[in-house]
């Protein structure tokens, strides 16, 4: 059966979608003030991403964020910086977004407790502070906007139980490929992805914590588990997200695995997309980013202003282990070849074209697709 996905839904994620492509062409790192007539007291609005190995932050995140903070605070300026995976560098980066005379930090912090002390800084320059798709722990921060990560790790550890279920196995050795614990994410994602495993019949047979959530780690990883498991004995992997399961599918290629059991992403970056027409990957989690970018962008307007997000900017809480910090909660949508075109084709999100490159024409046609 294929996923229901309301039609206000789809004109959300088709909208985002336009709006992310459209800016890709003429994003810069930093706005110009004198480009929308701000002048010299313009408010500063920082957005501070944490790697670039991932694809959604440049291609996704950012992009969107800016076309709506244009929309939402015409008279802001956004200062850009992304860290590449260096906690010390993104510290710096806040340091310099300060001294520049910031009104708002929007922080995806690399290291969720290092990050405390940018919070910290601002603070103390009574600049306003939001954590955007992960959370600083032990912090001040004024609002948060994330993805629900125990929703995120449910959907695609059940995903994978249901297809092994679907093709009779009730139970069976589960390798687990878990994010990086320095990320405030990778926890309640790994417990979200317990909860639907623990007590199922199913056996974790192997588990891991991956750094930097890295596909070589990862494939390192996997190569452990075929050599204390055996490859014949892996009847399912779930993996974090889709770096990782790209070295999870390298190392079981390496192992002459043939079929390959599922294993299951997060990210439904295109490259993971051509991999499950290819048949190698089974399920990839798709996060709404651009959602969640135009409402930390709508936020960061109201922030700018000295306001409090509130009304429809706030759904929920999240716990800094602190205190309850108020907060826009999203959830995650399993995808695979089953519902793939309507979810991500017919939403706009990707196209026919991206995805059946001539190295995928004929996969793409065994899956109906051309």
């Amino acid at each position: 059966m294929m996923t229901h996905i309301p039609r206000a839904r789809r004109s959300l994620l088709a909208a985002a979608t336009l709006a992310t492509l459209a800016l890709t062409l003429s994003a810069c790192s930093t706005s110009d003030p004198a480009a929308g007539g701000a002048g010299g007291d313009a408010p500063i609005v920082a957005l501070l991403l944490p790697e670039n190995q991932t694809s959604r932050y440049e291609a996704r995140d950012k992009p969107t964020f800016e076309a709506e903070l244009k929309k939402s605070c015409p008279e802001c300026v956004l200062k850009y910086y992304n860290a590449a995976g260096d906690a010390n560098k993104q510290l710096s980066q806040a340091e310099s977004a300060l001294t520049e005379g910031a009104a708002v930090l929007v922080i995806d912090p690399v290291d969720s407790n290092a990050a405390a002390s940018m919070v910290g800084s601002a603070k103390r320059q009574k600049v306003a502070v939001m954590s955007y798709d992960r959370v600083i722990y032990n912090a001040d921060v004024d609002y948060a906007v994330k993805f629900d990560n125990e929703q995120q790790g449910a959907v695609g550890m059940k995903s994978l139980l249901d297809k092994l279920a679907a093709e009779g196995k009730t139970s069976g050795n589960i390798v687990m490929m878990n994010g990086d614990p320095v990320d405030s994410g990778a926890a309640p994602e790994k417990r979200g992805a317990h909860s639907v495993i623990d007590g199922s019949g199913y056996t974790i047979a192997a588990e891991y914590d991956t750094k930097k959530w890295s596909a070589e780690n990862a494939q390192n990883q996997m190569q452990q588990a075929i050599t204390a498991i055996g490859a014949e004995n892996i009847d399912g992997v779930y993996a974090g997200n889709d770096g990782m399961a790209t070295g999870v599918i390298a190392a079981l290629k390496s192992a002459g695995v043939s079929p390959m059991p599922p294993v299951t992403g997060l990210d439904t970056q295109l490259d993971a997309i051509q991999k499950m027409v290819a048949g190698d990957l089974y399920e990839s989690t798709y996060l709404p980013v651009e959602q969640e970018a135009t409402i930390a962008a709508r936020a960061a307007a109201e922030l700018a202003r000295g306001k409090v997000p509130a009304g429809d900017l706030v759904n929920g809480d999240v716990d800094d282990q602190s205190q309850k910090v108020p907060a826009y909660l999203l959830e995650s949508i399993a995808v695979t070849m089953e519902n793939m075109r309507e979810i991500l084709i017919d939403s706009g999100y990707l196209t026919i074209e991206q995805i059946c490159t001539p190295e995928y024409a004929a996969a793409c046609s065994s899956a109906g697709l051309r």
